[in-house]
């Protein structure tokens, strides 16, 4: 079965009790090959399996961005490996909240290469990302909106994010925000 056939069979529920969630960004220690990423993957997705968590990891030139859902307790085993983890350098939270249903409920991981530069084409949008054609989608999340960013910009979008979320943090201390 190919890897996004896989990623759109549904094995989760759709929600649950004492759901969090987590989006970070990172760096690779080196440029990934396909292999390698599948590779990553596949390990990613046992792992979260066992931890019932469920979530998108995406990949652009040496940038990571993922998006994590699950049990807090799970989440936070499952985050302390990734952390730990020699692949990648950098770990930045950008989010990190409490959810009432999961927004990835069918992918233990989901893996999507969005190439350097993203796919800034309508045409190149993703179901996973954008949902179904024809179906109603839920408002869009804080998280998705971070993730679609990332899928359309590629590696470009992880400053913005950061510079975001360092205004986000400052405006809560009181101190002057970052330039644009």
């Amino acid at each position: 079965m190919s890897p996004i056939a896989r990623d759109l069979e549904p094995d989760r529920p759709p929600s649950g009790p004492c759901l969090h969630a987590i989006v970070y960004v990172s760096m690779s220690a080196h440029l990934l090959s396909m292999n390698e990423l599948e590779h990553l993957r596949e390990r990613a997705e046992a792992r979260n399996a066992k931890e019932d968590v469920t979530g998108v990891l995406l990949y652009s030139g040496g940038s990571f961005m993922q998006y994590l859902e699950g049990p807090a307790p799970g989440l936070s085993r499952v985050y302390g490996f990734i952390k730990a983890d020699r692949l990648h350098y950098g770990v930045v939270d950008l989010l990190r909240e409490p959810i009432h249903e999961r927004e990835f409920s069918g992918w233990s991981m989901a893996l999507r290469d969005v190439g350097a530069f993203g796919q800034s084409s309508s045409s190149q949008s993703d179901p996973l990302l954008t949902g179904i054609p024809g179906t109603p989608f839920k408002s869009r999340s804080r998280a998705r909106e971070l993730l679609l960013n990332f899928w359309s910009r590629g590696r470009n979008s992880v400053a913005t994010a950061l510079r975001d979320f360092a205004n986000e943090r400052a405006g809560r201390v009181g101190s002057i925000p970052i330039d644009k």
